[in-house]
């Protein structure tokens, strides 16, 4: 008989103290335009990315000792708005691309990131 009160007293006491660690879940809704607005970026930012993996974008940025993990990270900082113009600046880039405007879009980079104080590759700004 007491093992059998020990054995359900301690079924209970296991019970109630998984209960006391189970963590609360986070739940929201999620809007169409919030959905959107997600995918949009991720897109602006891959299109940035493909646009930093070229050869002259790449040397430039070596150059300036910024590294392509640098540049992601970085890319995650930048609001919307910067995000959408550096997308579209790689949007009116040739088909080819052009090593100038790789160049300015890198330089334009670097000034948007040193702004926001990512870097210090301009110590006057």
């Amino acid at each position: 008989m007491k093992k059998q009160i020990t054995g359900v007293l301690t079924a209970f006491v296991l019970l109630f103290t998984q209960g006391l660690f189970v963590p609360a879940a986070q739940a929201a809704m999620v809007t169409t335009d919030g959905m959107v607005a997600n995918e949009q970026r991720a897109a602006m930012e891959q299109k940035v990315l493909r646009l930093m993996e070229q050869d002259a974008a790449a040397k430039v940025l070596a150059q300036n000792g910024v590294t392509p993990q640098d540049v992601q990270k970085r890319l995650g900082r930048l609001s919307n708005q910067e995000l959408q113009q550096l997308a579209t600046k790689a949007d009116q880039m040739p088909a080819g691309g052009s090593v100038l405007g790789v160049v300015l879009a890198v330089i334009l980079i670097l000034v948007l990131l040193d702004l926001l104080g990512a870097t210090d590759v301009f110590p006057a700004i």
